[in-house]
């Protein structure tokens, strides 16, 4: 390893001829204060070892310096003993010192080698997270095409066959296509997450969206019901934040039967915003809360792929979440149903933190099934 590539201090700079002067001067000083010439001495090497701390040389000037110093200030002790100045027995203090300088050595070199090696870690994650993102992004892109083909040709033959057999087969193929669909996007918005530009904000009331958002829902069904709606306005990209939304909706429909209730909600507190969406379904484990927003991750081993699950949502709205300055969190019991909780920082609608008015709870109507 180079030492001098951490620590620029190839060049000789100010830095190393004011040390120079330095030295000089405390061996004048070591001559003509004999006497008192442990000082000069000393500051000698304590400035060399402090000033090494800080420039790491490389190992020939390391080496040539030392073996300088050593000879200098050991020519000038000998100089004060021959006078009689000194007793014979201060030339033990080079040894002394140049220990000390040695040890400094030591730790800066690996103090700079750990350094070295944290750089190049950094450096080698970031280029793994660049190829990861650019291989799911090209992947996403490349996957679109085909699938849109194959979904399209699918679709004709389910339409235009006469065989039942043939029409649930086709049916199948369509259903595990659009499946393939979604997870590309899902994977392509999640690659997206890294870029400055993944966010078009704007302001965004979110007691209209979420209205809005339930009509698309109410043809599914499930008891639906809209609690509590405070007016509430946000700065956020539509369309992430609606996805997001829609991701929790659809994990509450997975986990949720014809006969279960899903209640979606908006409140300010504190200023903040909160999109909340209930249901009364099966609930989750205490002790896979924590992993539920992990990519991939499904809890129910029990649930086969004919659920048309990726694994993706409810990473998805931690990545939108935390993308707006906000968080998700989760509230659940077994059999208890499940409160999924998005908050996101509220600005105050027509310039007044304290105007806002509260909906009344509204029972929706399940939709045809």
């Amino acid at each position: 390893m180079a030492p001098d590539r951490a620590w620029p201090t190839r060049r000789f700079t100010w830095v190393d001829g004011a040390w120079l002067a330095f030295a000089a001067a405390n061996l004048v000083a070591m001559l003509v204060f004999s006497e008192w010439e442990t000082v000069p001495f000393h500051f000698i090497w304590v400035s060399l070892t402090v000033l090494y701390g800080f420039r790491v040389w490389g190992t020939g000037r390391t080496a040539v310096t030392l073996v300088a110093v050593i000879v200098l200030t050991a020519t000038f002790i000998l100089i004060d003993v021959s006078r009689g100045e000194q007793p014979v027995d201060e030339i033990t203090e080079v040894p002394l010192m140049s220990a000390m300088f040695v040890a400094m050595v030591w730790h800066a070199r690996r103090r700079q080698s750990a350094t070295e090696e944290m750089r190049r870690v950094y450096e080698s994650n970031a280029r793994l997270r660049e190829r990861e993102r650019q291989f799911i992004q090209d992947a996403s892109h490349e996957l679109r095409t085909p699938i849109t083909v194959a979904l399209g040709h699918a679709e004709l033959i389910e339409r235009g066959s006469r065989d039942p057999l043939i029409r649930e087969d086709a049916r199948v193929v369509v259903d595990e296509l659009m499946r393939l669909r979604r997870l590309s996007d899902r994977l392509l918005l999640l690659a997206a997450s890294e870029h400055p530009d993944f966010l078009q904000s704007r302001p965004m009331e979110l007691d209209a969206a979420l209205l809005e958002t339930l009509r698309r829902w109410t043809p599914v069904p499930r008891r639906w019901s809209l609690g509590e709606v405070d007016d509430v306005t946000v700065r956020a990209d539509p369309d992430r934040l609606e996805l997001a939304i829609d991701a929790l909706i659809e994990n509450a429909v997975k986990h949720t039967t014809p006969e279960d209730s899903i209640t979606l909600s908006v409140a300010r507190k504190d200023g903040v915003a909160v999109v909340s969406v209930a249901d009364s379904g099966s609930g989750i484990d205490p002790g896979d809360l924590d992993r539920i927003f992990d990519r991939f991750a499904r809890l129910d081993p029990g649930r086969s792929r004919d659920g048309g699950g990726t694994g993706l949502g409810l990473a998805i709205v931690k990545t939108v979440a935390e993308a707006h300055g906000g968080t998700v969190t989760a509230h659940s019991e077994p059999g208890g149903g499940t409160v999924f909780d998005l908050a996101l920082p509220a600005i105050a609608p027509n310039g007044s933190e304290d105007q806002h008015r509260r909906g009344r709870p509204r029972v929706v109507q399940p939709g045809p099934g």
